[in-house]
């Protein structure tokens, strides 16, 4: 019960702070796409493409770390009603 326990806080932290950080990379992306100068400039496109899609990939990881949290949550819920039976 205790392993259940020890995964659900580490993961929800992890999820809770990937999904921060997801916030604050898609933001700076925007941010950066819209002080785009007039022509095109590669290395400008680079950068917000790069920053964004860190971002979309830490708001998909931290999204599934939450939701093994829930997992795990359950899983420790489901033990205590079975030690509360006996």
């Amino acid at each position: 019960m205790m392993n259940y326990k020890k995964k659900w806080w580490r993961h929800s932290i992890i999820g809770v702070m990937l999904v921060g950080l997801a916030v604050n990379l898609i933001g700076e992306a925007i941010i950066i796409k819209g002080n785009s100068p007039a022509e095109f400039d590669l290395a400008h496109m680079a950068l917000w493409f790069w920053i964004g899609l860190f971002g979309i990939v830490s708001l998909n990881a931290g999204i599934s770390f939450v939701a093994d949290a829930v997992k795990q949550r359950i899983y420790m819920e489901m033990g205590k009603e079975n030690v509360q039976d006996r």
